[in-house]
């Protein structure tokens, strides 16, 4: 819902409210609606709000009734109410009507640093204890709303929401880091502290830090617990289920504006659409389609036969954005310098769609976060399964993961099989091959195999689909969730996920895995679940990722646009990879011989960030026209029929 910045400099930066000033209009995409800043001798508050709840009185910075707390907070708490009600029993004080934000001060009075296991919703938020002079910073437990932050020399720390607000502070000037390059490249992700610009540091989610003088104490206060012991009937577990997600929907719905919805035809999408639309009926949906001429195979990606079936169904509000073959030209740039730093998947595409959503509204629902803990990934857990075992788990196999004994083997096998899986889409083996070697050279620290190898060493499970899910939340999902908190706040739109509300989440981690995945089918429980709500295709149809049929457009429409982006001297002026390599990937993806999607998505979104942000030679075409190559024809919008 907002944007948040701040500069702890302890009495050394006389300037620092005006620094903080200039970092908060920086983000103003993120909170068009009001801003507001505090400040004393050690720190340096900001705000822009984009309001949604409590619009009247939800101003910040936000303090408590003495002035000695004070908080800069992004996002949503949804169970405020609650915690209001438990506070004010305790003889608290609230001045604002209905404000999530007020809970925040006061939990701090009343819990400390236990607030944060308390609070169900999406943030990150900053507080500023004035009688302990004490900076603690929080992320929720997914990594739902991000938060950056940067350490200087003499002790000065810089926090916001986007990279950009750090340079604006004109502290740190933007310059490249040759281990998140490398880092983005072997995963198509950045999971971890590092991002792609020197110095500026990704907070991790479910962390909080007390910054003190002279000490800070960071610790993660939630991770996933998979007990798997609640023992039901799948009937049961559904309408459980069932009951829980109508609660969760039901929270996340609550505004003081109106709340639209995405709608892919995903069994997710749906599931929230129907829900929403139970209870609210003016709530819309929006969906993305894409132009299918001469696209072949690919056509399989377009889902708007499942998204229409969903609007008849339901008698939805329906508006359908058809995408033409060359959006990828003209939103490039624009996504990029939404994102900051490349990340996964075609992401232009949820750019556009939120930008059509945000003419209407300011927060929307998404499906985002369905499959990793419902047990979506079917071809994942598969693949995790020993050598020699069949190809679909039986009941024995079952049990024997139940019973979780396993051989050196076994785990070799499954750790292999991570690494795999994650390490894409420049494999480790072609490191060399890929980047020049003076980039090479550059790279400090990160290396694929030991990042990986963190990321399982701190696995507390050993069953096999345990692992697989752990390491999928903290990566994948943790990427998908970055995506879809930029490409919507660009547009000053709030994306909420109720699919992971923390009500849900608990119940399904006490699941065990046959009410998830038994082999052939993912994610059981939650199909049984709102069977009733979505239409019989959509409840027996398969997994399909979104995204637009790119493999495709690239040989086709795009493919001047291609070549001229990832053209030789282009690719040595930067200095990083080897033109050859570059060239290969484009020469078997031309010829059909490849489908090497994947990596050209990165390289293009890596040359838009050197160009959108100055880096490695800047822009290359400072003395060239572009404009007939990034011209693109307008999206076309169809009623729900299709019309």
């Amino acid at each position: 819902m907002c944007g948040i910045v701040g500069l702890l400099h302890r009495g050394s930066l006389a300037d620092a409210p005006a620094r903080t000033r200039r970092m908060a209009r920086s983000i103003r995409h993120r909170g068009p609606d009001d801003e507001g800043y505090w400040s004393d001798s050690d720190i340096a508050l900001g705000f822009v709000r984009l309001s949604i709840v409590d619009i009247e009185g939800g101003h910040q910075p936000m303090a408590n009734e003495d002035r000695s707390v004070w908080v800069v907070f992004n996002g949503e708490i949804y169970n405020h109410r609650e915690l209001r009600r438990d506070l004010e029993a305790r003889g608290h004080r609230f001045a604002s009507d209905h404000s999530d934000t007020e809970v925040l001060v006061h939990g701090w009075e009343q819990w400390g640093k236990g607030l944060p296991r308390r609070l169900n919703g999406m943030f990150a938020f900053a507080l500023w204890d004035t009688r302990r002079k004490m900076l603690f910073l929080v992320r929720d437990r997914f990594g739902i709303k991000p938060l950056y932050t940067a350490r200087l020399a003499d002790g000065t720390i810089l926090f916001g929401s986007e990279i950009r607000a750090i340079h604006a502070s004109g502290l740190i000037e933007p310059r490249e880091d040759c281990d998140g390059i490398l880092e983005y490249f072997s995963q198509q992700n950045l999971w971890g502290s590092n991002t792609m610009f020197a110095g500026v540091d990704q907070f991790q989610a479910g962390t909080m830090e007390c910054i003190e003088p002279g000490r800070s104490i960071r610790e993660r206060y939630w991770d996933y617990r998979f007990s798997r012991r609640r023992r039901m009937r799948l009937a049961d577990a559904a309408a459980a289920h069932r009951t829980i997600l109508t609660r969760v929907v039901e929270r996340q719905i609550a505004a003081d504006v109106p709340v639209m919805a995405y709608l892919s035809g995903g069994i997710d999408s749906t599931a929230l659409v129907a829900a929403a639309h139970r209870l609210d009926p003016r709530v819309r949906a929006y969906s993305c389609l894409f132009d299918l001429t001469d696209v072949g195979d690919d056509r399989i990606v377009d889902e708007r036969e499942f998204s229409r079936a969903v609007a008849t169904y339901l008698d939805l509000d329906h508006i359908a954005l058809e995408l033409p073959q060359r959006s990828l030209a003209a939103s490039l740039d624009a996504t990029v310098r939404a994102l900051e730093t490349p990340r996964m998947g075609m992401a232009y595409v949820n750019y556009l769609i939120a930008q059509r959503v945000a003419q209407e509204s300011k927060v929307v629902l998404s499906g985002t976060g369905g499959d990793e803990l419902h047990g979506g990934y079917l071809y994942r857990y598969q693949a995790v399964m020993p050598p020699g075992r069949p190809a679909a788990p039986t009941n024995a196999w079952l049990s024997w993961l139940r019973d979780r004994w396993h051989t050196r083997q076994e785990h070799e096998h499954a750790d292999a099989t991570h690494f795999n899986l994650l390490n894409f889409p420049i494999p480790h083996a072609q490191i060399a091959q890929a980047f020049a070697p003076r980039f090479r050279s550059r790279v400090r620290t990160y290396e694929p195999r030991s990042a990986i190898a963190t990321v399982l060493e701190a696995c507390p499970y050993d069953d096999p689909l345990d692992r697989m899910m752990y390491v999928d939340a903290h990566t994948y999902l943790h990427g998908l969730l970055v995506l879809e908190d930029k490409l919507s706040m660009a547009h000053s739109l709030e994306a909420r996920v109720p699919l992971l509300d923390h009500e849900l989440v608990d119940f399904v981690c006490e699941l065990p895995w046959p009410l998830l995945c038994d082999g052939e089918t993912g994610k059981i429980v939650f199909r049984e679940s709102v069977r009733p709500w979505v239409p019989d295709a959509v409840y027996r149809k398969p997994k399909m990722g979104f995204g637009p049929p790119d493999a495709s457009w690239y040989r086709g429409a795009l493919r001047p646009f291609i070549e001229r982006r990832l053209a030789s001297d282009r690719i040595a002026a930067r200095g990083v990879f080897q033109p050859e390599f570059v060239q290969s990937v484009l020469e078997a993806h031309f010829s059909g011989a490849a489908n090497n999607l994947p990596i050209i998505w990165s390289l293009l979104s890596f040359e838009s960030w050197c160009t959108t942000f100055g880096l490695l030679g800047g822009d290359l075409d400072e003395q060239t026209d572009l404009a007939g190559t990034l011209a693109a024809p307008q999206a076309i919008e169809r009623d729900a029929t299709g019309a």
